[in-house]
């Protein structure tokens, strides 16, 4: 039996949509540094703090599309006051070696062990906007 604030304790997001939420974000990431100059330095910070964006609600771009989001354990909230877990999570993947044995975790156990050393889960989302207008009335 998994403890509250582990990353079994909570429904973790299917395999298939991290992954495709991951290439969105990756694609992102490169179009950012297509920009002259300082194109490089967008996309690093788009990679590192894109789970703690407020303006996508503790979401990046691909796993907005994709419906899942990260939460902090225990508290089970959003990234958005905590950018140093999303900095976190962005600096295993980035480093050469840990991002593989990464990959190997989430594939083997489910999630990331990113995810076990930043505190936070990646669950499945349903925003309740997305069933109303641009005026809140229900569709």
């Amino acid at each position: 039996m998994s403890a509250i604030g582990t990353p079994e304790s909570l429904l973790q997001a299917p395999l298939t949509e991290r992954i495709l939420a991951a290439v969105i974000d990756i694609a992102i990431v490169f179009g950012l540094c297509l920009f002259p100059r300082i194109g490089w330095i967008f996309g690093l910070f788009y990679f590192l703090m894109r789970d703690s964006i407020s303006i996508f609600k503790g979401q990046s771009f691909g796993k907005k599309l994709m419906r899942i989001k990260v939460l902090t354990l225990p508290e089970q909230e959003p990234l958005v006051n905590y950018p140093e877990k999303s900095a976190l999570r962005g600096i295993v993947a980035l480093v050469p070696g840990l991002n593989l044995i990464d990959l190997w975790y989430l594939i083997t156990v489910g999630y990331r062990l990113a995810d076990k050393w930043a505190q936070t889960a990646v669950v499945p989302y349903f925003d309740s906007d997305s069933e109303s207008d641009s005026w809140g009335n229900a569709i």
